[in-house]
């Protein structure tokens, strides 16, 4: 992730159907921004559906009419700003049954639950400065209500601390919300997804 196009931060998801995603954390205030990032977005994807664009909003009805109005297509799923000092979440040991493991891959701290070899849940967090980005944490439906979320989380937390960041950010789903809350972490935002 990195902020080269004036206050948008851009995201190198690399995958086929979002290769690229511009972030826009003040577009209310800021609905330039917004038009840039569409702009920056709808060339990247080049009318395959894999250019995307997230808003930070307080707004979020203003920002979706904004997004269909530049003529993309705005995804209907609510999902939500957080951000925690890594300092003030707690540490968590996890289940005995279970093994962590926690490395680095291309400048992406992975840490992945496994259970006789076989992974169970994961995410991953991006250090960028001072701020550590959550990315893509996941259990296995089979695995759930075990602590395993909260143990990934603790593990990528410690050691994005321990790499310099102080702030952790993230996108929650309403999936993912109660498991945030209750280790700290607070809504800051909306946030409004849409892809071109």
């Amino acid at each position: 992730m990195e902020d080269d196009n004036d206050g948008i931060l851009t995201v190198r998801a690399g995958e086929d159907n979002r290769a690229m995603e511009y972030v826009v954390l003040d577009a209310d205030d800021k609905p330039e921004r917004v038009e840039r990032a569409a702009e920056l977005a709808q060339a990247a994807g080049g009318g395959r559906g894999a250019g995307w664009i997230t808003l930070a909003t307080d707004d979020r009805e203003a920002r979706t009419e904004q997004l269909e109005d530049l003529g993309l297509e705005v995804q209907r799923e609510q999902d939500w700003l957080m951000t925690i000092q890594l300092s003030e979440q707690p540490a968590l040991q996890l289940n005995d049954r279970y093994a962590l493991h926690t490395e680095l891959e291309s400048d992406l701290i992975v840490t992945r639950a496994t259970l006789h070899g076989g992974v169970v849940s994961s995410g991953r967090m991006a250090v960028v400065g001072e701020d550590a980005v959550a990315d893509r944490i996941e259990t296995d439906p089979a695995h759930r209500r075990r602590g395993l979320g909260s143990a990934v989380m603790a593990s990528l937390v410690e050691t994005a601390a321990a790499h310099g960041a102080k702030r952790g950010i993230l996108i929650a789903s309403i999936d993912g919300l109660r498991l945030y809350r209750s280790l700290g972490w607070k809504v800051v935002a909306d946030i409004v997804i849409a892809r071109c």
